[in-house]
């Protein structure tokens, strides 16, 4: 369905070139906290680059106005009809009426080969039974609803119904007088079958009943045909719940910019879930003008920085571009280490695809961008979603990032003995230099100082984060790339801020034009 390119048009257009978390987390990673840290993030002497211009003497102060991006939108229609924009729902307030939605899940034969492929891997299957089953393969569609950004498996009912048949495709036909019988009877083959835990299934029904009341009420939204994956991200959320609380914010400071943040809900179907973006117009805005965005994962603590920054730009401090913050929905708890895993490590090649081939090409739609000068930030595990997307950014057609930040990269989270999630790759930067013997992207390597014994118990024998930063580095600058490295007196996540503010000064001067 999407979306790198083929292996031969890479070897073509390299032919051609040639011609012409905090202390304690588990896994390692940043729990960020925006309480004051005891060690102020203070920038140290210990700063390097391979490029001429050092990281205080910015370079091409007076670069001539780019012109917007042109990047391919590869969103389904689903994904497109998904889209909502509104205004910053921290500080406005979530909607209390739950966001029903009605699709066909339509089952293609890749899907099923896929998931079987899976089941071998895992060893749910054999290699015999995986090619049987995939010989025998049909596609197959089903109605289905989301509630939330989340995936409703159950009954759904017919859009008048209190009483009467209720057919599903894992079920026998069942009849009840009314729609209060059925929820009965749910509760209790819950309890049975799935969870003794009355709250757990109490929770569900009030699920259940959100969306048979949207379905009944009329209330819902049809949807285009929804394609199934069943290599997702694994942490699909109650819909009903609302981790809003734990986004790190100031509120006073958002406030103080909420007319210029414009917020999206956007769906990727490749990981089956739900996205925020938050979208900061810097103070000039000019909507015939080009911009550059700087990008950053970990939206959950990031959406913090979008004010300073925004200080920064109307202070004449630094040049105008766009900040854009990802996390996941406010329905799942962003902080949450093991989300944060599945996302920027197991499935970092799926949340590539979607940044790569669906959420930049959409910005673009809307926003005149500057995707040579755009920067792409990630840290501790989104550093090391960062070091990929650098490293496989030539595999797309799509190139939405000239720059990026590697922070404190966690790469001792990609060696597990239970599955490959690419270690070795990563040692070698996934090939990139092989493929790229001069390579055009400007890269910023940091890290805090004093933050390798904060995860000492988690290395297990392999580099810290530290360690592996500084052999990221020597690789970096030996193969000739335009990469600068920089440690900053703090532990793991505590200089990001101001290191991102230093950033924006340095490689945004105000004295550029666009």
């Amino acid at each position: 369905m999407k979306r790198t390119i083929p292996a031969l048009f890479t070897a073509l257009a390299l032919i051609l070139a040639a011609g012409g978390c905090g202390a304690g987390s588990p896994a390692g990673t940043s729990a960020e906290s925006s309480a004051p840290a005891a060690d102020t993030a203070k920038p140290q002497t210990t700063e390097t680059s391979a490029a001429e211009t050092s990281a205080g003497q910015p370079a091409d102060t007076a670069r001539q106005p780019a012109a917007p991006s042109r990047l391919t939108n590869r969103m389904t229609e689903f994904e497109r009809a998904y889209i909502t924009k509104r205004g910053l729902t921290l500080i406005d307030g979530l909607s209390d009426t739950p966001d029903v939605r009605l699709e066909t899940a339509v089952v293609t034969k890749d899907a099923i080969a896929a998931l079987n492929r899976k089941m071998v891997r895992n060893g749910f299957k054999t290699e015999e039974e995986c090619e049987e089953a995939i010989a025998n393969a049909e596609e197959y569609s089903y109605p289905e609803a989301m509630i939330n950004g989340t995936i409703y498996d159950d009954f759904l009912p017919p859009k008048d119904y209190d009483g009467g048949r209720l057919d599903y495709l894992y079920y026998d036909e069942l009849t009840f007088e009314s729609k209060e019988e059925y929820y009965d009877w749910r509760l209790e083959y819950y309890l049975k079958e799935q969870s003794p835990v009355r709250n757990e299934a109490e929770k569900y029904i009030a699920v259940t009943k959100a969306v048979f009341d949207a379905i009944i009420n009329g209330t819902y939204t049809e949807m285009p045909d929804r394609y199934e994956s069943f290599d997702t991200v694994a942490f699909a959320a109650d819909p009903l719940d609302d981790y809003s609380f734990t986004w790190e914010y100031d509120k006073e400071a958002l406030e103080s910019i909420k007319d210029r943040i414009e917020e999206y809900s956007v769906y990727d179907e490749q990981l089956g879930a739900e996205f925020v973006v938050h979208v900061t117009l810097p103070p000039q805005y000019d909507s015939t003008k080009t911009y550059p965005v700087l990008f950053l994962t970990d939206g959950v603590w990031r959406l913090n920085d979008h004010a300073a920054l925004y200080r920064a730009m109307e202070r004449g401090e630094a040049a105008d571009v766009i900040l854009v913050s990802l996390g996941c929905a406010y329905n799942i708890k962003n902080t949450d280490n093991f989300v944060r895993f599945e996302l920027f490590i197991s499935h970092k090649a799926g949340l590539l695809d979607f940044i790569t081939d669906d959420l930049m090409p959409f910005l673009c739609e809307n926003y005149n961008i500057d995707c040579g000068d755009s920067t792409l930030f990630g840290h501790s595990m989104g550093g090391v979603f960062s070091h990929y997307a650098l490293c496989n950014s030539d595999r797309y057609e799509n190139r939405p990032f000239g720059r990026y930040i590697i922070g404190s990269p966690a790469l001792f989270n990609l060696y597990d003995s239970r599955t490959d999630l690419g270690a070795e790759e990563a040692v070698n930067d996934y090939g990139y230099f092989d493929r790229n013997p001069a390579p055009d992207k400007k890269v910023f390597l940091c890290g805090g100082s004093l933050e390798d014994p904060d995860y000492k118990d988690q290395y297990n024998g392999h580099d810290s984060t530290l360690e592996g930063l500084g052999k990221m580095n020597d690789r970096f600058a030996a193969h000739g790339a335009d990469v600068t490295y920089k440690l900053y007196e703090s532990h793991h996540y505590q200089y990001v801020s101001d290191m991102l503010a230093e950033y924006l000064i340095r490689e945004y001067p105000a004295e550029q034009t666009r």
